[in-house]
């Protein structure tokens, strides 16, 4: 006889199917009831021209595909593996990471433009979250640990000093969720390496015994795939701020109550180099301003006083735009690249990555 939770594992597929068809056949009467009401996306004015007949766009599909991952995962676990106090942990500290973004969404709707919650209190409204969480996971169960190995019998882990894992849980939380909501700007873009990303924690937590961690997963990959279809170019929809920050959440989530924080690093790689052009770019930018201060400026002192004041001028670019996903978006379109095209290589870009670090996560 199979225990609750062996019958859970043999069944994740099962989740997966029933957010997809959650998520495919409510989303044409949510993007009906967007469109009454002028609920659209505005577009940044720094963003590619390209994107200017984007505005308007119904935004917040997040809201859908956030409800229906916490829904069916909820209750898919009530009636086989049980809700646990570290899953439901997750996925409260997930819904918890969407709804500050919904407020950023609602923010912008109401100033009529693309800038929503100041940055300051958004972030260290995700780094309490991601402290909460470290703090709950250790309460629980007093484990500390991170996984070093994968997918053998043998598992091995590295404890942490509670500090540091603590630490380390707030650090995750508030740089996935801000890593994914920059990379959310092109259509189908963050939903489609998402999924990736998603369908393949679920392998890795189900290896490493987490299944009811495993089933969350699998729910959120097939509420992606569902919002995926009206999301894909030329989107019905955008995620909204709603939905970036719902994904980086339970991503951030996952991995700690899962201890995957060391598998996680290259899994997440293509997020890591979208806030690095960021970081990049901005650096860049104002280093390269002309300074005419009347008085001879030591090198250091220069260097600080370019870094932290807003001094007139122009800079030079790096990047010809950034996040990453603009700049290979600009450059392809000199190439005559269309944007879908930027974007599935993007896709495939993720898979590739994906499947290394499984592969490499199954042979240690």
């Amino acid at each position: 006889m199979l225990s609750a939770s062996e019958t859970a594992s043999l069944c994740l597929p099962i989740p997966a199917a029933i957010a997809f068809l959650f998520c495919a056949f409510l989303f044409p009467p949510y993007i009906r009831f967007l469109k009454k009401r002028h609920l659209g996306q505005y577009i940044r004015t720094e963003g590619p021209k390209s994107h200017s007949d984007k505005a308007k766009t119904p935004t917040m599909g997040g809201v859908l595909f956030m409800a229906s991952t916490l829904v069916v995962a909820a209750g898919w676990l009530a009636v086989s593996a049980g809700l646990t106090v570290v899953v439901g942990s997750v996925m409260a500290v997930a819904a918890a990471a969407g709804l500050i973004g919904l407020a950023d969404d609602l923010s912008k709707l109401a100033k009529k433009a693309n800038a929503g919650i100041s940055a300051p209190v958004r972030l260290a409204a995700e780094t309490l979250l991601g402290l909460a969480l470290g703090a709950i996971i250790f309460f629980v169960s007093r484990d500390t640990s991170i996984l070093t190995s994968g997918g053998q019998s043998v598992v091995h882990s590295l404890s942490l000093p509670l500090a540091a894992f603590v630490a380390l849980a707030a650090f995750y939380m508030a740089a996935t969720t801000n890593a994914l909501n920059l990379h959310d700007g092109m259509d189908g873009l963050a939903a489609g390496t998402s999924l990736v990303v998603f369908t393949t924690l679920a392998f890795m937590l189900y290896l490493t015994g987490h299944l009811s961690l495993a089933a969350v997963a699998a729910a959120a990959a097939g509420s992606i795939a569902g919002f995926l279809i009206y999301n894909r170019y030329k989107a019905a929809i955008f995620m909204g701020d709603c939905g970036s920050l719902f994904i980086g959440g339970l991503m951030a989530a996952l991995v700690i109550a899962g201890k995957l924080e060391l598998w996680f690093i290259p899994l997440a790689l293509i997020y890591i180099l979208e806030t690095l052009s960021v970081m990049i770019q901005v650096v860049y930018f104002k280093l390269t301003k002309d300074y005419s201060g009347e008085t001879p400026t030591a090198t250091a002192k220069l260097v600080w006083l370019k870094l932290t004041k807003r001094l007139p001028g122009q800079g030079k670019r790096f990047f010809r735009m950034a996040p990453l996903h603009h700049h290979f978006e600009a450059v392809g379109s000199d190439r005559g690249f269309k944007e879908w095209e930027v974007v599935v290589c993007f896709w495939l870009a993720q898979l590739a990555v994906a499947l290394v670090v499984f592969l490499i996560f199954m042979s240690v």
